[in-house]
């Protein structure tokens, strides 16, 4: 039987703690072999796309994304014109991450899950239309835009991110509102990853899919170590579950390179974004994956 094609894995890294040291994280994730550096987007926290253009500067070739923009803090427009704006003060390094978002402003406070979808999906369709005019002012480096990606767990992100986005962040858990997450079975991201796929295809797009790593644990003892991590991170998950997700990596580098073919080969993700403070802990599964 004749093997299929290598598959080709993206691996970014995200930063999330207040005042990082941007300049000096972008460098790190670069000389280590990352492709993408990310920074989120919470109130309290530096301003994203400044802090995008300092890790850009810092570096010759990583990209910059955010992972994910709360679209309920945004006025599309506004979002248009610091995304336009930086990737042409990146050199066109930008990838755009967008989500409803958990929390809100003061001002927004008040909306629901279901406005700030509708957001969500109103803020992608300014984004495409505003940053792909050449009338608009002022325009992305990059044509026809950066890259979109959508991050969805309810069903209608899913649906809007099989139509509309270049990557599609598969989050792997409920949001409770206010913050937190509670990590889905790997059924229930199968069941996902099968239906935005198939729905893709129906409109023939193939976008990337991508997925947030929540935990990496290296040791010689996969099992203990789920054991272990299961009663504070997946209570309600077994064991076995626990471990077959693509969103928690345990092992030895080796089996962590393991898990994530399989994943390529269950679920065809071929993105990962891994918390900064795995940032040492997972970069030697990088070569492992690109050896071909």
């Amino acid at each position: 039987m004749t093997a299929g094609p290598v598959p080709v894995f993206r691996f970014g890294v995200s930063q999330i703690v207040q005042d990082a040291d941007w300049p000096g994280i972008a460098r790190e994730a670069e000389r280590l072999g990352y492709d993408t550096l990310a920074t989120t987007d919470h109130l309290g926290m530096t301003a994203p796309f400044p802090s995008l253009v300092a890790a850009a500067a810092a570096t010759e070739r990583i990209e910059v994304a955010t992972y994910l923009t709360n679209t309920a803090l945004w006025d599309p427009e506004v979002l248009a014109r610091e995304i336009a704006g930086t990737d042409r003060l990146t050199g066109g390094r930008l990838c755009v991450g967008l989500h409803a978002g958990q929390t809100g402003s003061t001002a927004t406070a008040s909306l629901t899950a279901a406005d700030k979808r509708k957001r969500l999906a109103e803020t992608v369709d300014v984004l495409d239309r505003l940053l792909t005019d050449p009338a608009h002012l002022p325009r992305p480096f990059r044509t026809p835009r950066p890259r979109l990606m959508i991050g969805a767990g309810e069903p209608e992100e899913l649906e809007l991110a099989a139509r509309r986005a270049d990557t599609v962040c598969f989050l792997g858990a409920e949001l409770p509102p206010g913050g937190g997450f509670v990590l889905i079975g790997p059924e229930e991201f199968a069941a996902q990853v099968a239906g935005v796929r198939a729905r893709a295809a129906e409109l023939g797009r193939s976008p990337e899919l991508n997925t947030g790593v929540k935990k990496v644990v290296v040791t010689d003892d996969r099992r203990a170590a789920a054991e272990r991590l299961r009663p504070a991170l997946a209570p309600h998950l077994t064991t076995d579950q626990l471990l077959d997700l693509p969103s928690v990596l345990i092992g030895t580098h080796e089996e962590i390179a393991g898990q994530i073919r399989r994943g390529h080969e269950r679920y065809a993700l071929t993105s990962y974004m891994v918390l900064a403070a795995h940032l040492h802990d997972f970069a030697p599964v990088i070569p492992l994956l690109r050896k071909g």
